[in-house]
């Protein structure tokens, strides 16, 4: 009784953690980015813990409408994915304005008319918190040795069986 379960958690974990890396792997593969949200300013669009995959555009491909992830006017070590309101292109620069869905004010933000910005092409519900976990050197440690594990003991117990737990050829 306990082998069943324990291949089925061993294989419970080796797929979460499949599916999570394929999450935020594949999208990488084709020039994509996905980041968590990580506050409520997108609802009901997004909700606080979604991740959402970006595609990179040139500034002058958005559109108003189109929700946007760019540097924080204030502080570009944070990343903001808000509605695009406007765009208006002047010489080398686009002049952005955003509002998040849930706020009251607008950001206004500047980019180089040969820069990139990214545009959201889909979000996955909730992922978000479990691609959160994954990224402390703990959480990836846990992610390979507990399935390691889990698989390790289901051998040595298949090896250390008793002879008459075995089941004879046919």
């Amino acid at each position: 009784m306990i082998r069943p379960l324990a291949l089925f958690g061993a294989y419970l974990v080796a797929g979460l953690a499949a599916g999570i890396l394929l999450a935020a792997a594949v999208p990488m593969a084709f020039g994509m980015k996905s980041f968590t949200v990580l506050s409520g300013s997108m609802e009901p669009a997004f909700d606080t813990g979604d991740m959402v995959v970006d595609r990179q555009i040139a500034p002058a491909d958005a559109r108003p409408g189109d929700v946007v992830t760019f540097r924080d006017p204030r502080g570009q070590s944070r990343l903001i994915t808000h509605r695009l309101r406007s765009v208006s292109i002047s010489g080398g620069t686009a002049r952005m304005i955003t509002k998040g869905d849930a706020n009251d004010t607008t950001e206004s933000w500047t980019v180089p008319v040969g820069g990139k910005i990214g545009r959201v092409a889909y979000r996955l519900p909730k992922l978000g918190y479990a691609l959160a976990l994954t990224h402390g050197r703990d959480a990836k440690l846990l992610l390979i040795v507990l399935p390691a594990l889990l698989f390790g003991a289901l051998e040595l117990r298949r090896i250390w069986r008793r002879e008459e737990d075995v089941p004879a050829p046919a």
